[in-house]
């Protein structure tokens, strides 16, 4: 289980930076919309700490990404097991 929420960190923070980068925005950027710091952000982006639902709804909001994507994401790791 643990080994399980283990990859869908990675992989919603795989998303966030991938997003990030396409939409040419700043670690900075981000933390200063959700109210963190850019080094909070970095370990959202390696997996390592997880990011709240209302976090990434706002991140979803303010950049108009497609919260869908995630959720994929999520599926696509639970499929796996």
């Amino acid at each position: 289980m643990k080994n399980a929420r283990n990859q869908i960190n990675n992989k919603i923070g795989g998303h966030i930076k991938r997003l990030r980068k396409q939409s040419k925005l700043t670690q900075s950027n981000l933390a200063a919309v959700l109210g963190v710091s850019f080094q909070q952000i970095q370990k959202f982006e390696k997996g390592e700490n997880r990011i709240f639902a209302h976090q990434l709804l706002e991140l979803c909001d303010e950049f108009k990404w497609n919260l869908i994507e995630f959720r994929a994401s999520e599926s696509s790791v639970s499929d796996s097991k």
